[in-house]
């Protein structure tokens, strides 16, 4: 063994070394935090390192570890995950302040059928007991702790051997030097690298949550959306009434899917879908469609309202569409259907505070425009969906059947699609009307 020194700047701040001293650290913006240190490394010679490796493994002589999935005990949850919580995996849950995210622990605690490890940097355990009390949640199988040190974090989880434990936040872990600041580059750096060799040693799940920064993404350094096996964001609609939990990345299944929440007095309410109001059919400018979220499909209400303008250019203005795709939409009809729309402003809006940019709904937003425009409704439960291309033609959909049966569950029983889908929509029994062109939507909205 061979031993090396040398001489470092750590900044006691922030633990960011440097290869020389400044008054200022570059990294945190301290001012007099960096001190000069010696450091040792201890290195290996060749002729030992050689002497103690092992032969390596081919892959088909790699023992399969122990895959089965653990049920978290809420199916939308495990449909996120690809199935369940898989031992050993290092997931991490993002999202805004008050999201409710530690809520979210907590319901997987209430469902969760082995024993779980709670550590809390945030809220002591008396916190978190008023928490579990308005959610009604029996903690016998909650061990809670205060804990926010990584090596005692990491010795509490290997002496306990719990089947979950659970982190909020990793913001608040210290990892490496006593002094250093929590939440800072290095310190996350170190506490993930730490929990996710405790996950791969001890085969137990590490379920972590993390805050975002104001742009939206998880704060701290992007290594450490690399190092755990699944990013999970949890969001809320712009009204605040529901919770959407969507994987971003999953290395044990399929990105895109989501689970939906409602938040409730008593915690959060799995739901198969979002429950849509349909009080505005029969109402001019109000169609409704179905949008895909993953594997799941979801009813969603378009409206729109088309005015003279009274001053100054028209507008065209979206509210939880894509404003550019409303513009497109908006001169594709005045093109091919002759409308005058130059004098016209035009609103549109996905109802219920979701937001969706989906070409799915082209037809959707032009029927509603159209609708508005003559002051006719669309005909009583049907629904559209289809893509509009910028010569006017109506394009397929994708995973037309799921919208189909999740609008067949709001009560619509007609469906206006492209007239390649036809056949593939017979499947569901419904009552199809075809259309090739946007010129046909006139004709359905005329005939009502």
């Amino acid at each position: 063994m061979a031993k090396k020194s040398r001489t470092v700047y750590e900044c006691s701040a922030c633990n960011e070394r440097f290869s020389r001293w400044a008054g200022k650290c570059p990294a945190c913006g301290e001012w007099n935090t960096i001190v000069e240190k010696e450091e040792t490394t201890v290195t290996a010679t060749r002729s030992r390192m050689s002497a103690d490796m092992q032969p390596l493994p081919t892959l088909s002589q790699v023992n399969e570890e122990d895959s089965r999935r653990i049920r978290s005990g809420i199916d939308d949850f495990d449909l996120v995950l690809g199935g369940g919580l898989v031992p050993g995996s290092f997931l991490l849950i993002g999202g805004e302040p008050g999201v409710g995210k530690s809520t979210l622990l907590l319901e997987i605690a209430r469902t969760f059928a082995g024993r779980i490890l709670y550590f809390s940097g945030e809220e002591s355990p008396g916190q978190i007991k008023i928490r579990a009390n308005r959610m009604q949640i029996d903690g016998t199988r909650i061990l809670v702790s205060r804990e926010s040190v990584l090596d005692a974090v990491c010795g509490r989880i290997m002496k306990e051997r719990p089947d979950l434990a659970v982190i909020d936040s990793i913001q608040t872990l210290q990892a490496g030097e006593p002094g250093g600041l929590p939440g800072s580059v290095s310190q996350l750096r170190a506490a993930a690298f730490g929990l996710m060799e405790t996950a791969k040693v001890s085969h137990i799940p590490i379920l972590v949550t993390g805050h975002i920064t104001k742009e939206g993404s998880i704060a701290g350094p992007m290594l450490l959306e690399h190092m755990v096996d699944a990013v999970l964001y949890f969001e809320s609609d712009r009204l605040n009434h529901y919770r959407i939990l969507r994987a971003v990345k999953n290395r044990f299944g399929n990105i895109g899917e989501v689970a939906l929440f409602e938040m409730t007095g008593t915690g959060l309410r799995a739901l198969s879908s979002l429950p849509r109001e349909t009080t505005g059919r029969g109402a001019p400018g109000c169609v409704f469609s179905a949008i895909i979220e993953g594997s799941r499909s979801i009813g969603v209400e378009v409206q729109a309202l088309v005015s003279r303008t009274a001053y100054g250019p028209a507008r065209r203005m979206a509210e939880g569409l894509d404003n550019r795709r409303l513009m497109l939409l908006s001169a594709v009809l005045e093109k091919y259907m002759k409308l005058n729309l130059a004098d016209q402003d035009i609103f549109a809006n996905l109802a219920g505070g979701l937001t969706a940019h989906e070409p799915a709904l082209d037809l959707a937003i032009g029927a509603a425009i159209l609708s508005s425009y003559t002051e006719k409704p669309a005909p009583d439960g049907m629904a559209f969906v289809g893509e509009i291309g910028l010569s006017g033609e109506i394009r397929p959909a994708p995973g037309i059947l799921a919208r189909i049966r999740e609008l067949k569950n709001l009560g619509f029983r007609r469906f206006c699609l492209c007239e390649t889908q036809q056949e593939e929509a017979k499947i569901e029994e419904a009552d199809i009307l075809p259309v090739r062109h946007i010129k046909d939507i006139a004709e359905v909205i005329r005939e009502h």
